[in-house]
């Protein structure tokens, strides 16, 4: 996304990386080591002092993994008066099974908040040849159209919504049926079965929807089904469905996440956190529940097949 800021015409973009090795690489080479076949042209500046990286900044993009959002919040220097933070991370906490705009408005009140989520790796945001589209969401509308000008290119189109925790919300949710899909295809399973859990994943996603009242227009929208078709079609650029194909080929979860080589795939943490808040919700989620059993009670994947399979036959809904 800083790449991507950094070609719109008349933004000082910063980059506060973690790591002072990942900071180097781009001020010595003009290139981020997790993109390496995009440079950033000497336009994304890099810092590994917060306070130097958000002296006097109008906008905060956010993009940390929801499982290190707490302890990055915690020790966050002030931000500007006025300063707008606009999330892009995708998942849910464990902990307090919120979204990412609820986290940042528990730590950052007094802050403008918006979320920006849909069907686009970081690959086809920055490619020069295919275009993209996203969905921008932001209660202050206002604000929002405002935004929705700025991250809109001549390759990206933004598409402007005022559900905030919706889009946020279905963003976190397809994640767990990517790594289902990924578990498919690591056991070679027909393109007939990937069909069948993108349409019973939408029916669960859509129960969430009618439970917390996000409009069904949310849930078929870029943010809802259009991210839930990209990530569980990806043939390789999805690092949940990547997790579920390893899984599916055999090796397990523990050794998966332990060679992830500092990839985090949030359908993992976001399993857990959906399948408690389904249960809370009072909500059927077969398909959540199974990848709950794969991943966190040792189930194998037969064992979870049968039981989706077994279940008693209903009308479609």
């Amino acid at each position: 996304m800083a790449i991507y800021l950094s070609r719109q015409a008349g933004l000082e973009v910063r980059l506060w990386c973690f790591l002072e090795a990942e900071a180097k690489a781009i001020r010595e080479t003009g290139f981020a080591p997790n993109l390496p076949q995009f440079s950033t042209q000497g336009k994304v500046i890099p810092f590994t002092d917060p306070v130097q990286a958000l002296a006097g900044v109008d906008l905060v993009v956010i993009s940390t993994p929801v499982p290190f959002l707490r302890n990055l919040l915690q020790t966050l220097p002030p931000l500007p008066p006025g300063c707008v933070v606009l999330s892009i991370n995708k998942g849910i906490e464990r902990e307090q099974l919120q979204t990412v705009p609820e986290i940042l408005a528990e730590y950052l009140p007094q802050h403008p908040l918006a979320h920006l989520g849909g069907p686009c790796f970081p690959e086809g945001l920055l490619s020069e040849v295919s275009p993209a589209a996203e969905t921008l969401a932001c209660t202050d509308l206002e604000l929002g159209r405002a935004l929705q000008h700025l991250f809109a290119g001549p390759g990206f189109r933004v598409y402007l919504s005022n559900q905030l925790r919706g889009v946020a919300l279905l963003g976190a949710l397809k994640n767990i049926y990517a790594i289902l899909a990924g578990i498919g295809d690591g056991q070679g399973m027909t393109e007939e079965a990937l069909a069948v859990l993108i349409t019973r994943a939408l029916a669960e996603m859509r129960r969430f929807c009618e439970k917390l009242e996000i409009p069904l227009e949310t849930l078929y929208g870029l943010s809802g089904l259009g991210d839930l078709v990209l990530t569980c079609y990806s043939p390789g650029s999805s690092h949940n469905k990547n997790l579920g194909r390893r899984l599916g080929q055999g090796e397990t979860i523990e050794n998966i996440l332990g060679s992830m080589s500092g990839q985090i795939a949030e359908g993992y943490y976001t399993t857990k956190a959906a399948w408690e808040l389904a249960q809370k919700l009072g909500l059927e989620m077969p398909l959540c529940k199974a990848a709950y059993g794969l991943l966190y009670e040792g189930h194998s994947i037969q064992e979870a097949l049968g039981a989706l399979m077994d279940r008693p036959l209903k009308q479609e809904d």
